[in-house]
């Protein structure tokens, strides 16, 4: 099945996925046309009597090549002219053999399919350029149909082999869109499955900072709507914890933004690395500020893992000079907590600034604190 599958894939490298598809449908196509030919007309024509179908059946050898020459175009990248190739083949074939067998054969039912399977091979298909196509085909089909009995073919079929090869014709026209709509709609899957992970990256990438990983000030808001919602169902704790980098335009004016920023980037590790449940959500809140949500948390465990935060940055000891000779990075950090819903309360923008205002005292107090300040206060 791999075997088969490269052979389809022919010049699909370094394409966008779109073209990509658009390749490995023009090949698929070539591919199992080139199978009908062999299976079944050829094989009759060469063991029931090769020397009267000998005409026929090098014609068909022709159009084979043609159709394998399609894979070739597309590998070389002629994409364009790959398609113009196999429709014209085709209908060629599709022509040329009805002439030599008639049309009591059957072989002329394979405009449906080539009908059925046109508007998937091109890309940006025109609508009057595609119903000149289908009137085409149409056009085909009526003079392969009413033009070509048995009385004008070169070659006719004799009964009962006639109404086999009739028989073998619909099943296999059936059969090719059959296969066909099942790769459309692998494709069309495939596609719906990329797109969708095109839309998660971006819901992703507008999700997170892009320089701590942490999430943004976006996700902060909805996930604090979220909880306080939950409450109004589940009354529970909820706790918001607001910390910053103390005296970080000084580190900033000193090492440059460079370490600054790899600053962030370790204490946002710190952050996550006090938190342990999937629930409790990290964020940067904005140039040195963080702050963190913990659903179900009192005010006793909020101070915890806010103290905890504290002394892992402390120990991380960066270096912070301009503060003082033996001085280091340090944050402080506000911590509010609301442990009984009430409709009427100020919500989730009230506790958040209750934690500010938590930490512009921690702030104001002599930094690399811990504050906590109640949701009423």
């Amino acid at each position: 099945m791999l075997n088969i599958k490269r052979l389809w894939s022919f010049g699909v490298q370094k394409n966008s996925p779109r073209t990509s598809r658009q390749i490995q449908l023009c090949n698929q196509i070539a591919l199992l046309f080139t199978l009908a030919t062999v299976f079944p007309y050829q094989l009759f024509y060469f063991i029931y009597d090769y020397t009267l179908y000998h005409d026929v059946f090098v014609a068909n050898l022709i159009f084979i090549i043609v159709y394998l020459s399609v894979l070739l175009l597309n590998h070389k990248r002629r994409y364009a002219t790959a398609k113009k190739v196999l429709l014209v083949n085709t209908c060629c074939q599709l022509l040329l053999v009805n002439y030599y067998i008639s049309s009591e054969a059957g072989v002329h039912l394979y405009h449906f399919t080539l009908a059925g399977i046109l508007l998937f091979l091109y890309q940006n298909l025109r609508t009057l350029v595609y119903f000149v196509l289908l009137a085409t085909l149409g056009t085909l089909f009526t003079i392969t149909h009413f033009l070509f009995s048995p009385d004008t073919a070169i070659t006719p079929i004799p009964s009962p082999w006639v109404e086999i090869m009739y028989a073998g014709s619909v099943a296999a026209v059936l059969g090719l869109l059959g296969v066909f709509l099942m790769f459309f709609r692998n494709q069309i899957n495939q596609a719906e499955k990329e797109l969708n992970e095109k839309n998660d990256y971006l819901k992703m990438l507008s999700n997170t900072d892009p320089l701590t990983g942490l999430a943004n000030r976006r996700v902060l808001d909805e996930v604090l709507d979220t909880e306080w919602y939950r409450l109004s169902r589940n009354p529970t704790p909820l706790s918001v914890i607001m910390c910053d980098v103390d005296h970080f335009k000084l580190f900033n004016d000193r090492y440059g933004h460079n370490s600054g920023d790899h600053c962030l980037k370790q204490v946002a590790a710190v952050l996550k690395g006090v938190l342990f449940r999937p629930s409790d959500l990290a964020v940067r809140y904005g140039g040195e500020e963080f702050a963190v949500v913990l659903p179900g948390t009192d005010e006793a465990g909020a101070r915890h893992i806010g103290e905890r935060l504290r002394e892992a940055v402390e120990c991380l000891n960066i270096p912070n000079e301009d503060v003082g000779a033996d001085a280091y990075v340090t944050v402080s950090v506000g911590v509010s907590s609301f442990d009984h819903f009430n409709c009427h309360s100020g919500g989730p923008v009230r506790l958040l600034n209750s934690a500010d205002k938590a930490l512009y005292r921690a702030k104001s107090s002599g930094r690399n604190k811990v504050v906590f300040l109640g949701y009423d206060s």
